[in-house]
């Protein structure tokens, strides 16, 4: 019999790129930072009984914003710019079902929303390593955008939906309130006097959360009924809820619950869409 693995004499988190964990905080738990006691990513449920828990992972951040005007703001920037042009190209291809024979690599249509949620993802996660609340918020708010309007170009897929969705209803939430959606220390740069988010932003990121709560909602199939109908009452038992249900009705909760009381929606506020 082979001898168990020996206890790590180390913990440490030195080369760990994410934080990994579970979208519910009601049961606290001990966690690893590199995921090794946590599902993979995307996973599916390890049993029908269980609900299933997106991983939220957190990128580290620059230790202060980038200065305005500053050669790295102008790159982030294009960059962002870039990306989001990249995004909004498959997105139309995909839309339209087509693609040319002379399609370059990486600029193909999306075939699944996995593959737009990734690219969503990647950008938000650039925008967050940034720490610059200038160009941060905008661009979360044009990426949950296309989010919103590309729900139905794909059939209903629960993880990757609600784990990005999961993303970014956090990284709202976090610059929204100055501080680390973990440990709850204020980001670079945060001021109560000066907060990131504006009033007009805010209406914003409330019209697109309730947005695609709607959408999202309609796309959720219809539990299939039971063809005997409800004859011999002691036999029926409930359909079974599926392990991802109780996140579909959690999408963008925190957002919708911080701004339950959005003050004057005639405010107004400068803004640069990133389309």
């Amino acid at each position: 019999m082979a001898n168990p693995p020996p206890p790590n004499e180390h913990d440490s988190d030195e080369d760990v790129e994410f934080e990994d964990v579970p979208f519910q905080q009601a049961q606290p738990q001990a966690f690893s930072t590199n995921g090794s006691d946590l599902p993979s990513e995307h996973a599916g449920p390890v049993s029908t009984n269980m609900p299933w828990v997106p991983l939220l992972r957190i990128p580290p951040q620059r230790e202060t914003p980038l200065a305005s005007g500053s050669n790295g703001e102008l790159q982030l920037r294009g960059r962002l710019s870039t990306a989001i042009d990249r995004i909004n190209f498959r997105q139309m291809k995909a839309q339209m079902g087509m693609d040319t024979t002379i399609t370059q690599p990486g600029q193909t249509r999306y075939t699944c929303i996995q593959q737009l949620a990734d690219d969503i993802e990647g950008t938000a996660d650039m925008l967050w390593e940034s720490a610059t609340p200038s160009i941060q918020v905008e661009g979360l708010i044009t990426l949950a955008g296309i989010l919103e309007r590309s729900l139905a170009t794909y059939p209903f897929d629960p993880e990757p939906t609600l784990t990005i969705l999961n993303k970014l209803d956090y990284f709202f939430v976090a610059l929204m309130q100055g501080e680390h959606p973990l440990s709850h220390t204020p980001l670079p740069g945060a001021n109560p006097d000066h907060p990131f988010v504006t009033q007009t932003q805010r209406v914003r990121i409330r019209s697109i959360a309730e947005t695609t709560r709607s959408n999202l909602f309609g796309m959720i199939p219809e539990p299939p009924e039971d063809e005997g109908g409800y004859e011999g009452y002691d036999d029926w038992e409930e359909p079974e809820m599926p392990p991802w249900m109780m996140q579909a009705t959690r999408v963008y909760e925190r957002v919708l619950m911080l701004l339950g009381d959005q003050g004057d929606p005639n405010e107004t506020g400068g803004f640069e869409e990133f389309e």
